[in-house]
């Protein structure tokens, strides 16, 4: 029996026709998960738990995303790095 405490599982990955990634998908511990993918030519992240969690938009400089981390940095900056 497995620790899921612990767990980085296989990244889950997807390609297109060009052999692109197109998706990359990580599960770890109990039950979160990354997600990178390709959508109508942006490229948009999520971090979650199980089914609900955040997606943000990470093709611009800034980006949603980098907001997103920015938001996170003034709540909790002894996590900040």
């Amino acid at each position: 029996m497995s620790d899921n405490t612990t767990r980085i599982g296989e990244p889950e990955v997807k390609r297109n026709a060009q052999g692109q990634i197109s998706e990359l998908r990580v599960h770890f511990g109990p039950h979160h998960f990354f997600q990178l993918r390709r959508e109508n030519g942006r490229v948009k992240v999520a971090i979650g738990a199980t089914h609900h969690g955040i997606e943000a938009d990470a093709s611009d400089v800034p980006s949603e995303f980098e907001q997103l981390i920015n938001e996170l940095q003034r709540q909790h900056p002894d996590r900040r790095f």
